[in-house]
Protein backbone atom coordinates (compact mmCIF):
# COMPACT_ATOMS: atom_id res chain seq x y z
CA UNK A 1 0.00 0.00 0.00
CA UNK A 2 1.21 3.43 -1.08
CA UNK A 3 1.57 6.39 1.18
CA UNK A 4 -1.51 8.27 -0.74
CA UNK A 5 -3.38 5.16 -0.14
CA UNK A 6 -2.97 4.84 3.43
CA UNK A 7 -4.06 8.68 4.30
CA UNK A 8 -6.89 8.27 1.84
CA UNK A 9 -7.94 4.81 4.17
CA UNK A 10 -7.12 7.05 7.72
CA UNK A 11 -9.06 9.66 6.04
CA UNK A 12 -11.94 7.75 5.02
CA UNK A 13 -11.82 5.82 8.96
CA UNK A 14 -11.72 9.39 10.56
CA UNK A 15 -14.66 10.77 8.25
CA UNK A 16 -16.68 7.42 9.02
CA UNK A 17 -16.42 7.44 13.07
CA UNK A 18 -17.43 10.91 12.81
CA UNK A 19 -20.26 10.31 11.06
CA UNK A 20 -21.50 7.81 13.09
CA UNK A 21 -20.63 9.53 16.27
CA UNK A 22 -22.83 12.56 14.92
CA UNK A 23 -25.59 9.80 13.95
CA UNK A 24 -25.88 8.90 17.57
CA UNK A 25 -26.06 12.59 19.02
CA UNK A 26 -28.57 13.34 16.19
CA UNK A 27 -30.87 10.70 17.73
CA UNK A 28 -29.94 11.74 21.42
CA UNK A 29 -28.68 8.37 22.41
CA UNK A 30 -32.05 7.07 23.24
CA UNK A 31 -31.77 3.04 23.48
CA UNK A 32 -35.74 2.58 23.37
CA UNK A 33 -38.44 5.20 21.87
CA UNK A 34 -40.94 6.39 24.35
CA UNK A 35 -44.03 4.88 25.06
CA UNK A 36 -46.82 7.00 24.27
CA UNK A 37 -50.73 5.77 25.01
CA UNK A 38 -54.09 7.65 24.78
CA UNK A 39 -55.62 7.97 28.68
CA UNK A 40 -58.95 9.73 27.41
CA UNK A 41 -60.35 11.38 24.64
CA UNK A 42 -63.09 14.59 25.31
CA UNK A 43 -65.05 16.61 23.23
CA UNK A 44 -64.34 20.45 23.91
CA UNK A 45 -66.12 22.50 21.17
CA UNK A 46 -68.41 21.04 18.62
CA UNK A 47 -69.05 23.55 15.76
CA UNK A 48 -70.76 22.76 12.23
CA UNK A 49 -67.51 22.22 10.26
CA UNK A 50 -64.80 21.82 13.27
CA UNK A 51 -64.65 19.90 16.06
CA UNK A 52 -61.73 20.05 19.24
CA UNK A 53 -61.27 17.28 21.15
CA UNK A 54 -58.82 17.03 24.09
CA UNK A 55 -56.67 14.29 24.57
CA UNK A 56 -54.99 12.91 27.46
CA UNK A 57 -51.35 11.13 26.62
CA UNK A 58 -49.13 9.15 29.11
CA UNK A 59 -45.24 9.45 27.71
CA UNK A 60 -42.91 6.55 29.57
CA UNK A 61 -39.43 6.86 28.90
CA UNK A 62 -38.04 3.41 28.87
CA UNK A 63 -34.28 4.77 28.90
CA UNK A 64 -31.78 5.69 31.71
CA UNK A 65 -31.63 9.43 30.48
CA UNK A 66 -33.99 12.32 30.70
CA UNK A 67 -36.18 13.00 27.93
CA UNK A 68 -36.32 16.56 27.06
CA UNK A 69 -39.66 17.30 24.96
CA UNK A 70 -40.06 20.25 23.36
CA UNK A 71 -43.15 19.41 21.53
CA UNK A 72 -44.93 16.95 19.49
CA UNK A 73 -47.21 16.78 16.46
CA UNK A 74 -50.04 13.85 16.25
CA UNK A 75 -52.58 12.11 14.71
CA UNK A 76 -55.38 9.41 15.57
CA UNK A 77 -57.17 7.41 13.45
CA UNK A 78 -60.58 5.58 14.13
CA UNK A 79 -61.66 2.51 12.18
CA UNK A 80 -58.44 2.92 9.67
CA UNK A 81 -59.16 6.36 8.34
CA UNK A 82 -58.17 10.08 9.85
CA UNK A 83 -60.09 11.13 12.41
CA UNK A 84 -58.08 14.70 13.96
CA UNK A 85 -54.52 15.78 14.01
CA UNK A 86 -53.05 18.14 16.56
CA UNK A 87 -49.60 19.96 17.64
CA UNK A 88 -48.63 21.05 21.11
CA UNK A 89 -45.88 23.09 22.10
CA UNK A 90 -46.43 22.09 25.88
CA UNK A 91 -42.18 21.21 26.99
CA UNK A 92 -42.31 18.64 29.94
CA UNK A 93 -39.62 16.77 31.15
CA UNK A 94 -39.58 12.90 31.35
CA UNK A 95 -36.77 11.43 34.16
CA UNK A 96 -35.41 8.20 33.18
CA UNK A 97 -37.53 5.57 33.49
CA UNK A 98 -40.28 8.03 34.53
CA UNK A 99 -44.34 9.14 32.44
CA UNK A 100 -45.64 11.90 31.98
CA UNK A 101 -49.45 12.88 31.70
CA UNK A 102 -50.03 15.43 28.82
CA UNK A 103 -53.30 16.68 27.77
CA UNK A 104 -53.13 18.35 24.50
CA UNK A 105 -56.10 18.84 21.79
CA UNK A 106 -56.83 17.80 18.31
CA UNK A 107 -59.12 18.95 15.22
CA UNK A 108 -61.57 16.84 13.64
CA UNK A 109 -63.72 18.30 10.67
CA UNK A 110 -67.07 17.72 10.00
CA UNK A 111 -66.45 15.05 6.66
CA UNK A 112 -64.24 12.61 9.56
CA UNK A 113 -66.99 12.72 11.93
CA UNK A 114 -69.55 11.99 9.49
CA UNK A 115 -67.74 8.99 8.37
CA UNK A 116 -67.27 7.60 11.53
CA UNK A 117 -71.42 8.47 12.82
CA UNK A 118 -71.94 6.23 9.10
CA UNK A 119 -69.15 3.79 10.47
CA UNK A 120 -70.94 3.50 13.86
CA UNK A 121 -74.12 2.98 12.50
CA UNK A 122 -73.28 -0.09 10.00
CA UNK A 123 -71.74 -1.93 12.88
CA UNK A 124 -73.26 -2.75 16.30
CA UNK A 125 -70.23 -2.44 18.38
CA UNK A 126 -69.45 -1.08 21.46
CA UNK A 127 -65.65 -0.19 20.84
CA UNK A 128 -63.55 1.69 18.26
CA UNK A 129 -60.55 0.65 16.93
CA UNK A 130 -57.92 3.78 17.13
CA UNK A 131 -54.28 4.39 16.12
CA UNK A 132 -52.32 7.66 17.47
CA UNK A 133 -48.92 8.50 16.10
CA UNK A 134 -46.56 10.96 15.98
CA UNK A 135 -43.53 12.71 16.72
CA UNK A 136 -41.66 14.31 20.06
CA UNK A 137 -39.66 17.01 19.06
CA UNK A 138 -36.87 17.47 21.91
CA UNK A 139 -35.15 20.78 23.17
CA UNK A 140 -31.83 21.11 22.10
CA UNK A 141 -31.72 18.83 19.10
CA UNK A 142 -32.73 18.11 15.86
CA UNK A 143 -33.83 14.59 16.72
CA UNK A 144 -38.12 13.48 16.55
CA UNK A 145 -38.96 10.54 18.28
CA UNK A 146 -41.97 8.45 16.73
CA UNK A 147 -44.52 6.85 18.46
CA UNK A 148 -47.11 4.43 16.96
CA UNK A 149 -50.31 3.09 19.46
CA UNK A 150 -53.23 0.91 18.36
CA UNK A 151 -56.20 0.24 20.59
CA UNK A 152 -59.65 0.23 21.48
CA UNK A 153 -62.55 2.98 22.50
CA UNK A 154 -64.87 1.47 24.44
CA UNK A 155 -68.20 2.82 25.64
CA UNK A 156 -68.87 1.62 29.14
CA UNK A 157 -72.54 0.40 30.45
CA UNK A 158 -73.91 2.61 32.59
CA UNK A 159 -77.03 4.98 33.52
CA UNK A 160 -75.38 7.66 31.94
CA UNK A 161 -73.57 8.90 28.57
CA UNK A 162 -69.95 8.68 29.52
CA UNK A 163 -66.89 8.95 26.67
CA UNK A 164 -65.10 6.77 25.63
CA UNK A 165 -62.30 5.15 27.41
CA UNK A 166 -59.35 3.88 25.69
CA UNK A 167 -57.74 0.19 26.03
Amino acid sequence: MTRDQGLITRTVILLWCTVLLTACSFFGGYQETPRVSLVSIQPIEMGLLEQRYGLQLRIMNPNDGEIPVKGLSYSIEINGHEFAYGVSRQPVSIPAFSEALLDVEVVSNLLNVMQQFQEMNSENSDSLSYRLRGKISLRNSLAKLPFNVEGQLTWLPTDKAEPPVAN
